[in-house]
Order: C-alpha cells, then sequence, then structure tokens
C-alpha cells in the first residue's frame, strides 16, 4: 500500500469489500506498508494498522533498511511481518559475519515475534546466510524472475 492509499478515509471499507467479492479470508490478504510512510504522520499510520489488524489484516513492514528505519516506529507499529529490503540484504550478505547487523535485526524481529522476509535474494550465497541467521522466508531472482500468472501456474504443477 502506498503512503497516499493509507491515509484514505474509506480504506477498511474498501478492503473490506474487496475480500467479501472476492471470498478471501482477511488473514490472507497482506497489506504492505513501506517503512517511509511511517515518517509522514506516525500517529494516523498507527491507527489505521492497529484498526485493519483488529479486522484481521496481515501487516507487512516493506523495504525495511532503506534509511528510514527507527526502533521508536517498530515499538509503536504493531506488525505481523518484517520485510528487510534487497538493497539492505545484498550490501549486508556482502559483509563478513562477525559484522552482521542483519543477525541483529532478525532476532530483534524475532524477540518482537514478527517473521522476516528478505528480498532481492540473488544468490547462493545470500540464501545460505539468510538461513543461518533464521531469516523465515527469502524471495528474489534466485528461485524467479517475475513471470505472468499463468506461467507461475504452470511452474507450480510442474515442481510439486
Amino acid at each position: 500500500m502506498s503512503r497516499a492509499d493509507i491515509y484514505q478515509a474509506d480504506l477498511k471499507e474498501f478492503l473490506m469489500k474487496t475480500v467479501q467479492k472476492y471470498g478471501v479470508a482477511t488473514a490472507d490478504l497482506h497489506l504492505e506498508i513501506t517503512e517511509s510512510a511511517y515518517t509522514e504522520n506516525p500517529s494516523q499510520i498507527i491507527e489505521t494498522v492497529d484498526e485493519l489488524r483488529k479486522l484481521g489484516f496481515v501487516i507487512e513492514m516493506d523495504d525495511f533498511g532503506t534509511g528510514y528505519s527507527s526502533l521508536n516506529m517498530l515499538n509503536q507499529m504493531k506488525l505481523d511481518i518484517l520485510k528487510l529490503d534487497m538493497k539492505f540484504i545484498q550490501s549486508e550478505t556482502a559483509k563478513p559475519v562477525d559484522q552482521d547487523i542483519l543477525q541483529f535485526i532478525v532476532g530483534l524481529a524475532r524477540w518482537m515475534n514478527l517473521s522476516v522476509v528478505a528480498e532481492g535474494v540473488e544468490t547462493r550465497e545470500q540464501l545460505e546466510r539468510l538461513r543461518e541467521i533464521g531469516c523465515d522466508y527469502v524471495q528474489g531472482y534466485f528461485f524467479a524472475k517475475p513471470m505472468p500468472s499463468d506461467q507461475y501456474e504452470c511452474m507450480l504443477r510442474t515442481e510439486k
């Protein structure tokens, strides 16, 4: 969701109509909010996120580590998933293990009962490093490049 989306007065109603229209459970719909959205009007974002979580939506903080990161934000906003930005992943997995701020962030997320997704995984070395530090989910070109939905469905059927 963009910063503009999160400030829409009818956001909750729009989302509820959407899940009802398509017969999807709110818990199956993950809402990604970029961490930069928090910098504009933190109290409104926190309030909106709390209301969406009460409705059952899963809230993901997207692009974490892009320069706006704030421990205060993590402390105030109730999240379910922390998505680490791909530039952060690429720079951090290139560093020696003893300089591992990435491991600290994953440990912090674990302490806060958050799942962690690493975006932009492009190499086996990055994947292995993320596995070693306990990252829950990874995504990136290492697995597949973006593709049309019919091609994706075919890939799922053949790789069972």
